[in-house]
Formats: structure tokens, sequence, C-alpha cells
């Protein structure tokens, strides 16, 4: 499932990579969120030649959307997101969905590594060149929040929807989508899918290619967006986790990843006008929301 927004520069070589795939039969769902650029040209040109390409077309109305459409038209037994300025390695998918299939996988998780495209800043490359990739393979098949457990005491847990395949089943009986609007999507969805799953395994294949570049979401965020991001997640987060009882092995672990996210929207905050910080508070008027505000605003921003 490939979200596509004005990726002219790299969607051909994203789409390339996906169709060099051999083995499992593939049904590749492109979704054109609006693009400007010339990439619905190139999609147009790959449905053609070949019909496991399909084109979905939608107004722009971002990333999440993107894949909640593009889910909601996923047929297969298995689904994976790709962003359309990354790629995948060549011939790895077939291995991955044998394994899924042999263990009754709900989750598999896969690493991948970081390329450099452009000028990118030196502090930022050095911060993702080895990020996606695992200390240590977690092989060993066990249930969704044990696996979060214990990649985060390893500091191996990595949110990001591209590096795991779905059972298709077990998400849309779930109900998770993305949370519109906002970037930092990938947290709480993951940590739904892994809240819940019961078989969950990891390999240490770097299956997906990851582009580093300038103006892309990791590297192009101002504060307001991603404060937004990170706290409306920690909401997300939060309301999912709700009551559930944890074993004592995993609550802690469990704990830090939300509180990583709740870390992330208070650094950002810290760095907004008190106007834009009350942008967020009217997002969202819940009492719990508001206590959360409370918690995050700085000092200086609060007027109650």
């Amino acid at each position: 499932m490939i979200p596509v927004y004005n990726s002219v520069d790299w969607l051909e070589d994203c789409l390339s990579s996906v169709l060099a795939q051999t083995g499992p039969t593939l049904e590749v769902i492109c979704v054109n969120d609006g693009s400007t650029d010339g990439s619905e040209r190139i999609l147009q040109r790959f449905a053609e030649k070949d019909e496991r390409v399909r084109i979905v077309t939608q107004p722009n109305s971002g990333q999440s959307v993107g894949r909640n459409r593009g889910f909601a038209e996923t047929a297969g037994r298995y689904v994976i997101y790709l962003d359309s300025d990354d790629l995948w390695q060549e011939d790895s998918l077939s291995d991955l969905v044998g394994h899924a299939d042999s263990e009754r996988l709900d989750l598999l998780l896969f690493d991948s590594f970081a390329f450099r495209d452009g000028d990118v800043d030196k502090s930022i490359w050095e911060r993702y060149a080895t990020y996606y990739q695992r200390s240590q393979e977690y092989r060993k098949v066990r249930s969704g929040i044990q696996m979060l457990a214990d990649m985060r005491h390893q500091r191996d847990y990595r949110p990001h929807v591209g590096l795991y395949l779905a059972r298709t089943a077990f998400v849309r009986d779930l109900g998770t989508r993305f949370i519109p609007g906002i970037v930092h999507q990938d947290n709480p969805y993951t940590f739904s899918l892994l809240l819940h799953a019961k078989r969950v395994a990891h390999v240490r294949t770097d299956f997906y290619a990851r582009r580093i570049r300038p103006g892309s979401t990791i590297t192009g965020l101002d504060d307001l967006r991603s404060a937004k991001g990170y706290y409306l997640s920690y909401l997300a987060m939060i309301r999912e986790l709700g009551s559930r009882g944890l074993e004592p092995d995993t609550s802690d672990m469990v704990a830090d990843v939300v509180h990583g996210v709740f870390q992330g929207a208070r650094q950002k905050i810290a760095h907004l006008t008190p106007d834009e910080v009350q942008s967020l508070v009217d997002l969202d008027l819940g009492m719990d929301a508001q206590l959360v505000m409370r918690a995050l605003r700085p000092v200086r921003a609060r007027s109650y």
C-alpha cells in the first residue's frame, strides 16, 4: 500500500522495487493523494504495463487518509505500507510471507537500512543512519505486548509502519486506523496493533530501504506540526491503553514507549507561542485531553 503525493523524483524506483519481488501474488495499491507534479502519469504508465498496480485517486488529504483509503481497498492476506520515496530490497518478500504463514503470525517485524539522498544535515544523518536496524533478532513468536516490551528494553522499538507486514484480517477486525491530518501517526497505529496482536515475530532482514533526504517528513517538520502530531498520538495511545491490565514484566516498558511520545510533545510545545499552544488545546476539549495539555504546557503559556 503506497500513498503517493508529489513523488515524481522517486516513484519509479519505488514501484520498480516492489514489482521486482517474486513469489507471492502482489496487489500494489497506490493512492494518488492529489499529486500535481507528474506522479499520476508515472502511476498510469506502471498500471498500463502491470495489472498488479491499482490506482486509487483522492483529493489531497494527507498520508493518513491515503493509507486508510488504501487499506479499505486491500484484498490480500497481508498488508505492508511503503512510502513513495522509499524502496524494498530485491526478492525478500517471499521469505517474509512464508515465515508469516508458517508461524501463523498477526505481525512479522523486520528491519531497514537508511541511505542518504542529497544534502542532509550531518546531525540528522547520524541520527538515522542505523536507527532502523535492531541490535538483535527476536525470532521467537510472542504476544505483541511482549514484543514491544522486549524491544523497548533493548532500545530496539521502532514504530515505523513500513517495518512489518500485518495480517489483513487481524487489522480489519481490530479496526485500528491512522489518525488523519497529523505527522507521527505511526506511533499510535503500531502501538495499537502490538497491544492486540497474539502472535508476533521479528526477523533481522533489511527489507525496507529508507531514504533520508532534505524536505522529507522527518527532516522538514516545523514545531507546530510536530507538536500536534505528538500530542494527538499520545492521547490516542493513553486512550487505547485505558485500564488494560498488563503483566509486571511488560508494564514498565509499555509505559516507557507512551512516555517517549509524551516527551516528544512536551519538547515541541516548549517552542510554540501561546496562540499556537491554544490551537492545540482547542483540538480536543475532553477532560482527559485538558489534563494532558496542562501537563504538557510550559508555565509561561498557561492561561488557566
